[in-house]
C-alpha cells in the first residue's frame, strides 16, 4: 500500500528539469517558429498515457530549450504556446519532430509552431482554426456550394503576413485549417452575395464581416467562429 501511494505522488507531480528521481531518464528538445528561430516560455507537458491527469511539466528558456526528468513510465510531450492577440489569450499546441511515446529512457522531442495542418496522434484537430458555418431560420440553401473569401486584416498570429483564402465548407457545416488572424469575410451563392454575422447574436446582417477567432467558445470548439449566413 505505501509503495502504491509512492507511486501515484511521483507520477502526479509537477515536476522541474532538476527533479532527482533514481534510474529516470531526460526528455529534452526545442521550441521554435517556423522561421527556426527559438520560442521561449513555452510549456512542454509529458503526460503518463496510462494514468489520467499524471503528468510533468516545464517550460522553454529563452534559447527555447528544455530538459525534463521522466520516471519510469509510458509518456508523450506536447507542448503549448500561449499568445495574446487583438486582445486575446490563445492556447496553441506545437507539431512535434516525432510524436511517438517513449518510457523512462527519455528521448528527444523538438516542436515547431506552425498556423495549419492536421495534429499528430493522440492529439485530433487542426493547427488552424475553425469556422462553424449555420443558415439564419428559413434560409435553405446548398451549404456546401456557398464560397466564403477570407482577407486578411493585418498580421496573423505569428506575425507573418497572410493571404487571400477562398474556402468551401464541404460538410455544409465546418470550414476547418484556417490560419489564426483576423479576416474580413464574404460568401457567395453562385453570383448572389450572402449577408453574415455572428452566430447566435442579434447584429446586423452584412455583406463584409470581419471577425477574431475565439480562444474558447464554451461547450462548442477552441480557437474558432461561428457565424450564420442570410440572403
Amino acid at each position: 500500500m505505501k509503495w502504491y501511494i509512492l507511486s501515484l505522488f511521483i507520477l502526479n507531480c509537477a515536476c522541474s528539469q532538476d527533479t532527482d528521481i533514481d534510474g529516470a531518464g531526460i526528455v529534452k528538445g526545442r521550441a521554435q517558429d517556423r522561421g527556426g528561430a527559438p520560442l521561449a516560455d513555452v510549456t512542454i507537458l509529458v503526460d503518463n498515457s496510462i494514468f489520467f491527469n499524471s503528468h510533468l511539466s516545464t517550460k522553454t528558456d529563452a534559447q527555447g530549450r528544455y530538459t525534463l526528468t521522466v520516471p519510469t513510465g509510458s509518456w508523450y510531450a506536447f507542448a503549448q504556446l500561449h499568445k495574446t492577440y487583438h486582445g486575446r489569450q490563445y492556447k496553441l499546441y506545437l507539431h512535434p519532430d516525432n510524436p511517438t511515446g517513449f518510457g523512462g529512457e527519455g528521448g528527444e522531442r523538438n516542436f515547431t509552431w506552425q498556423l495549419t495542418g492536421e495534429k499528430t496522434e493522440p492529439l485530433s484537430g487542426y493547427y488552424g482554426g475553425l469556422v462553424s458555418i449555420d443558415n439564419f431560420p428559413g434560409v435553405y440553401l446548398e451549404s456546401e456550394e456557398i464560397e466564403f473569401r477570407f482577407m486578411p486584416q493585418g498580421k496573423l498570429i505569428d506575425g507573418s503576413s497572410g493571404e487571400e483564402l477562398t474556402r468551401k465548407a464541404l460538410d455544409g457545416h465546418q470550414i476547418q485549417d484556417i490560419p489564426i488572424g483576423r479576416y474580413t469575410l464574404t460568401a457567395y451563392y453562385g453570383a448572389e452575395r450572402l449577408k453574415l454575422r455572428r452566430w447566435n447574436s442579434d447584429d446586423a446582417f452584412q455583406e463584409t464581416l470581419t471577425f477574431d477567432f475565439e480562444p474558447q467558445i464554451a461547450g462548442q470548439c477552441d480557437n474558432c467562429f461561428m457565424l450564420e449566413y442570410n440572403q
